[in-house]
């Protein structure tokens, strides 16, 4: 399981520095444009991804099209709103928005899946909302585009972790993560033919590298996904949260003031309590594997894409 652990907390480093690129990257690139290139890498790259008896086509063979067509939808926004949201917003900033998404998952299981939630769990959702007022201070200071967009971005990775529950273990594997890649290259493809720009080559440097972080990460989740239960998996992506803020004050001079703290800490404190008391009702156990042979991954424990934070992996679900 030790193994499991350190593989996701490379992976979360992997989606934060990647994160970093994209903040580097600016407003010189249209934010689908920059989502495009960024995904046809992982994308060209995704049969590795495969098993015995996968095939590329499998990647438009789904057993239950209504839910992975909505999940695809949310995953190919999730992405662009992330860039969107990551270029005008500090870093940290941007983080504490998106980490709303484990209190949108629990709003989400209550009106579609009809889940109990008892009352922990909602003031833990509440304390969550009270954090992101406490980071934004609507009327107090200026809501940027990047607010919203943040703010779109957890809510459509909620989407997806609540899709890829209702998806359980119909779909394979390989059609679940090749679809990640497939559905954002092709969407984000189309959306940036209006503002389309050819890229400096310091701004492909930048998405190349971009690029090779997302599919880094993507590939190290999968093995942390192999090697320890999910509850441990996904709360390592907290830890995206200490490297946004190291890498804004470092890399951006971004300082978050006291009250961005403080409310950055309520954020990140309710998601990892209502993450812990979803797996205490749900536990998901892990079995050592056995050596010599290939660790089984269930597709509830694979990880989304950017990010579903709460996942970011939902990921990046």
């Amino acid at each position: 399981m030790t193994k499991g652990i350190l593989f996701a907390f490379l992976a979360f480093a992997f989606f934060a520095w990647g994160d970093a690129l994209v903040k580097a990257i600016g407003h010189g690139l249209d934010p689908f444009e920059v989502t495009f290139f960024a995904y046809i890498l992982p994308l060209l790259l995704s049969p590795v991804f495969m098993t015995r008896g996968d095939r590329v086509g499998d990647l438009l063979r789904w057993n239950r099209p209504w839910l992975m067509t909505v999940r695809l939808v949310f995953v190919a926004a999730s992405t662009p709103l992330s860039v969107m949201s990551f270029r005008s917003l500090p870093f940290a900033e941007a983080f504490a928005m998106i980490f709303l998404m484990p209190s949108l998952v629990t709003l989400l299981a209550i009106v579609v899946l009809k889940e109990p939630v008892r009352w922990r769990r909602r003031l833990a959702v509440g304390a969550a909302f009270i954090g992101v007022l406490i980071v934004a201070r609507p009327g107090f200071r200026e809501l940027l585009p990047g607010h919203f967009a943040a703010l779109g971005c957890a809510f459509s990775s909620a989407v997806v972790v609540v899709t890829g529950r209702m998806i359980g273990h119909s779909e394979k594997r390989f059609t679940l993560i090749g679809t990640v890649f497939l559905s954002t290259a092709v969407v984000s493809g189309l959306l940036m033919i209006p503002g389309f720009e050819w890229p400096t080559r310091e701004q492909w440097i930048l998405t190349v590298g971009f690029a090779t972080t997302t599919f880094a990460a993507q590939a190290l989740f999968t093995l942390a996904a192999a090697f320890a239960p999910a509850d441990r998996v996904g709360a390592a992506q907290y830890s995206q949260i200490l490297w946004a803020l190291a890498i804004g004050a470092i890399f951006f001079d971004e300082w978050p003031d006291l009250l961005s703290l403080v409310g950055i800490v309520i954020v990140v404190g309710s998601g990892l309590f209502i993450f812990a008391r979803e797996h205490a009702r749900h536990p998901d156990p892990m079995p050592e594997p056995v050596p010599g042979e290939e660790p089984e991954v269930s597709s509830e424990s694979l990880p989304e894409p950017r990010p579903e934070p709460g996942f970011r992996p939902p990921a990046r679900p």
